[in-house]
């Protein structure tokens, strides 16, 4: 992955893209501390001047927020229409990623990588909808604020107290080849939003006693230049020639063992950081017993739909599958997806068998079958299946 601290200029960008070859597009971030930087504009003006030098460019999906700046510069890029999605009796608008792919231009511009798709979409989530596109060898250009990252997310709703609904899973920045640090100062933020140049008039006051508190955007961009240092630093250290393209996915497959417990949630988070470390596809599963089918109270079915949900939102590919047994369910599940990587939860609860001897844990069954599985055991308040 390349990073720039300051923009790179626009011959170096066309030179990049001219002698490339087909098998090495490129996947680049407009990166953020908050709405309003110019990640988008950046975005349109270096689209523009592509266009210009004979790149066949076109325009995704663009989110203009009412910036009359941002429309004019969207200038002679070809648009690519939108698909349209029924729900709830309205018509929404999302990023139709069939028809960009058998448009194939060299470089499509994709905006807020972040989004949340409207039900019905393909794909719950428009960062799954760039891979798909990225995949066909296209390259794509796209936007993202630093806080949208998950484990971002998860601190900026700790420490600040406000809400992140839409998120991408760390292991996306394995496909980033290139990052842009699109920063602009705190109080030179607050300016742009006062003037009218981020919201309309009626959002400024809301916003300003909000989200765009002074004291929020300045945690915010020491955020985004620390997480632009840290990739920095593990550049710097890469074996080889710093342009080579990185490996997008390991061999390595971490699969979550979750269920209805609540403690599933922080198993999910902790799987999602090691299957980004290792470059690797993160599963999910859940063992949804036939004795039980019958059985569920409405607080099972809550808490799994709320697990199930955050796996989603970390990018996890989901499973349930119904088994008699937990232990011969995971067993086949594993086997049959080449899994290397279990995370589980575990209590200090102590079975006996017929009342005298300790009957194993799932844990230790699932140990003893799976020999070259990496285990990853968790501690949990309660029984995790």
């Amino acid at each position: 992955m390349k990073i720039e601290y300051n923009r790179p200029s626009a011959d170096s960008i066309l030179n990049k893209i001219k002698y490339s070859s087909s098998e090495t597009n490129v996947f680049r971030v407009y990166l953020g501390a908050a709405p309003g930087t110019g990640k988008t504009f950046m975005m349109l003006e270096d689209g523009n001047y592509l266009l210009e030098h004979g790149i066949d460019v076109v325009i995704g999906y663009v989110e203009l927020h009412g910036r009359k700046e941002t429309e004019a510069e969207i200038k002679n890029l070809e648009i690519i229409p939108r698909k349209k999605i029924e729900y709830r009796g309205s018509i929404f608008e999302e990023l139709d990623a069939e028809a960009v792919i058998k448009r194939k231009p060299s470089i499509v511009l994709i905006d807020e990588l972040a989004h949340n798709n409207i039900p019905g979409s393909v794909n719950l989530k428009r960062y799954q909808d760039v891979v798909e596109i990225y995949k066909k060898g296209i390259s794509v250009f796209t936007t993202l604020n630093i806080f949208h990252l998950n484990s971002i997310a998860e601190k900026v709703e700790s420490e600040l107290e406000i809400k992140v609904s839409e998120r991408v899973p760390d292991y996306i920045l394995n496909y980033v080849t290139e990052i842009i640090n699109v920063d602009i100062p705190a109080g030179e933020l607050i300016k742009r939003l006062t003037s009218g140049k981020i919201y309309s008039k009626e959002k400024i006051q809301a916003a300003l006693n909000n989200f765009f508190k002074i004291e929020n955007l300045i945690v915010l961009r020491e955020i985004s230049l620390r997480t632009i240092a840290d990739e920095l630093s593990a550049q710097s250290n890469k074996i080889g020639n710093p342009d080579d393209k990185i490996e997008l996915k390991s061999n390595e497959r971490v699969l979550v063992l979750i269920s209805s417990n609540p403690d599933s949630a922080r198993l999910l988070r902790i799987g999602s950081k090691l299957a980004g470390r290792l470059n690797s596809n993160f599963y999910v599963l859940h063992i949804n017993l036939k004795h039980r089918e019958n059985n569920k109270s409405e607080d099972y079915e809550r808490y799994l739909s709320k697990n199930i949900s955050v796996a989603e939102n970390l990018g996890a590919a989901v499973f349930s599958f119904q088994s008699d047994d937990v232990v011969s369910g995971v067993i086949d599940f594993v086997k049959t997806n080449n899994i290397s990587h279990l995370v589980i939860g575990a209590t200090n609860e102590k079975r006996k068998f017929f009342g005298i001897f300790p009957k194993k844990s799932i844990v230790n069954r699932l140990i003893d079958s799976l020999p070259n599985v990496s285990f990853h055991v968790i501690p949990t308040t309660s029984a995790g299946i």
